[in-house]
């Protein structure tokens, strides 16, 4: 069974089984043979494809293998795939896409990349295909683009390579070192041409990772973030960083910054978030650490404080709702802290440490080490009364802790000045 998301797709996929079957070398019998379905008598086997707009795609039937193609652009994938993994329950269920902003696709990655669903999550970027690069491109697809994009096609490698944006260097670096890949001034060409055509969808339709290509509907807060985990510095454990003997002095000896977002303990709330903000010389200041976790209050503050004790930091705890018991908690073990209020009377330090972590991730004055924050950042939208909220389902829990340490920053330390 093979499902497509609309009509004139439906039907090119089955032209293309169809020509399959006809240029075969050894035809097979067919006792069936319509606009979706074909029947293989000799096999006891069938080939169906539809559009997923059918009612009760699935149901009733025993599928062996199912294939979702462009899932993300279902109105209804849930209830689809309700069906259809009830038919295959003993078959294999593949589904494909282009990413489609954050719905019903992007909650089904996420569970699938967390280990929490039954599905592989495979992701494939453009470069892992040299067909993307000006190099393959023919005359008549050369032809009708702009003088600007002709003139940059046809700059000398040398000289291309020497106006390498910052962001282009970052990627090339990132591609380097995830996937093996070394990236030519041909495919970096054709990306610059394709950004200046496409804009903002470029990083949909050409994906590069798996949080930049969902795209953000709705008045998005965060509308850049630079990602960079090689900045990420594992403060629970220097000896696995790897950096030379004088930057871990040089790091013990400066000040650091943290926040938490405190939340309940269960398995089933929020998580507590603990996040730590980094300022070397010369350089943007980066989150190089965080523990996310749905342990007990207990447990995540033992964790907290062995890292707050390690080095000199500057901690501030969100106090509202359940934050008076990891404010309490911290004042057992010993830990200088400050208290942050978001709710009530603190409505406005809200909005002002929202607003500030924006900025400073959009100007790349932060940068941010893990994807999993940039998950949480870009679901975070302007709802009722322009009050900034993640999307119903989503969490913040990351966005505050990182917030709260950027306020540390932000309050008169003598001797220190924020970028």
């Amino acid at each position: 069974m093979v499902i497509s998301h609309e009509k004139e797709s439906t039907k090119r996929l089955f032209d293309a089984v169809r020509f399959f079957i006809e240029t075969a070398k050894v035809k097979p019998a067919m006792s069936i043979d319509s606009r979706s379905e074909i029947k293989f008598p000799k096999r006891g086997s069938s080939y169906f494809i539809g559009t997923a707009g059918q009612r009760a795609f699935g149901r009733g039937d025993t599928i062996n293998r199912a294939h979702l193609s462009e899932a993300a652009f279902y109105d209804n994938l849930g209830r689809i795939l309700a069906g259809i993994s009830e038919a295959a329950e003993y078959g294999t269920i593949d589904i494909e896409t282009t990413a489609n902003g954050r719905g019903e696709f992007y909650d089904l990655w996420q569970k699938a990349k967390s280990g929490k669903s039954p599905y592989t999550p495979i992701f494939i970027p453009w470069f892992i295909d040299d067909e993307y690069s000006v190099g393959r491109m023919t005359e008549d697809e050369r032809k009708g683009l702009s003088p600007s994009v002709q003139e940059m096609f046809s700059m000398p490698i040398r000289n291309f390579m020497a106006s390498l944006t910052k962001e282009e260097k970052m990627l090339m670096a990132r591609v380097k070192s995830e996937w093996n890949i070394e990236l030519t001034a041909s495919q970096l060409k054709w990306r610059r041409y394709k950004i200046w055509d496409k804009g903002q969808l470029f990083w949909q339709e050409y994906p590069e990772d798996d949080v930049s290509c969902f795209l953000q509907s709705g008045r998005t807060v965060f509308s850049k973030i630079t990602l960079d985990s090689s900045r990420r510095i594992p403060l629970d454990d220097l000896d696995k960083w790897q950096a030379s003997d004088e930057e871990k002095r040089a790091l013990k000896k400066r000040r650091l910054y943290a926040g938490v977002d405190g939340a309940e303990g269960t398995l089933t709330g929020d998580a507590h978030s603990f996040a730590v903000i980094d300022i070397p010389p010369k350089k943007p200041a980066a989150v190089v650490f965080e523990i996310t976790s749905n342990e007990p209050i207990d447990e995540f503050w033992e964790k907290v404080s062995r890292i707050v004790k390690k080095y000199t930091m500057t901690l501030g705890i969100e106090k509202n709702g359940v934050g008076v018991a990891h404010v309490r908690k911290a004042d057992q073990l010993g830990l200088n802290f400050e208290e942050w209020n978001t709710t009530g009377t603190g409505e406005v330090n809200r909005s002002a440490m929202i607003t500030d972590l924006e900025e400073a991730y959009r100007k790349e004055e932060l940068i941010e080490t893990y994807s999993e924050a940039e998950n949480e950042l870009r679901d975070m939208e302007y709802g009722e009364k322009n009050r900034a909220e993640a999307k119903k389902g989503k969490h913040d829990d990351r966005v505050f802790a990182r917030s709260i340490a950027l306020q540390m920053i932000k309050q008169p330390t003598p001797g220190v000045e924020w970028l």
